[in-house]
């Protein structure tokens, strides 16, 4: 119940200010609240999908603790189901923002199983063993995965540096591609020095391909590099993204 009251509470504080969501943004902040409580120690993943319906549950039916926030109403718009506070009545930016959101979160709930089989190819011959972390350990390797949108990895740094602060092995990030380029690019331009001082890596896979690429950082098992769609990327990235982002910020 600790567990799950931490928990709640750092959604809530994610979700702060938000008058309407939908369960899957809640899904998608359980996840990354997780591990913030969490860190590098392991959760199965029986324990994972039992907590993010637990933090459902408490935002949408019975609050478990007076730190959740309760989206206790129903209002469906075009088969998306939002949920909102009952003292709200929703406005439009309100549900423009609200749908946005879901949108992001359906892109990563819809990609995880999928980064995860890609991620599992490209461990081959490694153990698996599942959870929050997903870890995959070969002799004197051993690598941990957090699936995520490359968005919240900005807004989740801090976290993911101590993650990688405390996991015995090497840390890596997978995020899905995006539409924009620049979404990477900005996220280099903005953390690239922190995530490579960090000593965390983040690779990104092509959900529709089944590739995955390095972004920032390289495994110390040389032999993974083959696995790779293209192993220069992270370098041509480093190389080059002072011309492409002056004008982003």
């Amino acid at each position: 119940m600790d567990d799950l009251r931490e928990i709640l509470k750092k959604v809530s504080e994610l979700m702060a200010g938000r008058e309407v969501t939908t369960v899957d943004e809640i899904k998608r902040n359980a996840y990354r609240a997780m591990l913030s409580h969490f860190l590098s120690r392991h959760v199965s993943r029986d324990r994972m999908e039992n907590l993010v319906s637990e933090v459902v549950e408490s935002l949408c039916e019975v609050p478990a603790s007076i730190n959740s926030l309760h989206y206790s109403e129903k209002l469906e718009i075009e088969n998306v189901a939002f949920r909102h506070i009952h003292t709200c009545k929703p406005t439009e930016e309100d549900l423009e923002n609200a749908y946005e959101e879901y949108l992001k979160s359906r892109k990563l709930i819809d990609s995880i199983e999928i980064m995860m089989e890609v991620t599992d190819v490209f461990f081959n011959g490694y153990a698996i063993e599942d959870g929050l972390i997903r870890v995959y350990s070969k002799g004197k390797y051993k690598y941990g995965a957090f699936y995520s949108l490359i968005d919240d990895v900005g807004e989740d740094l801090e976290i993911h540096e101590r993650v990688a602060t405390s996991f015995d092995g090497e840390y890596v990030v997978v995020v899905p591609t995006e539409n924009e380029l620049t979404r990477f690019l900005r996220f280099f331009s903005r953390y690239s020095e922190r995530v490579k001082k960090a000593g965390f890596k983040i690779w990104v896979v092509n959900v529709e391909e089944r590739t995955i690429d390095p972004f920032i950082g390289y495994p110390r098992d040389f032999l993974l590099l083959k696995g790779f769609k293209n192993p220069r990327v992270a370098t041509q990235i480093n190389s080059l993204w002072r011309v492409q982002v002056e004008e982003m910020d």
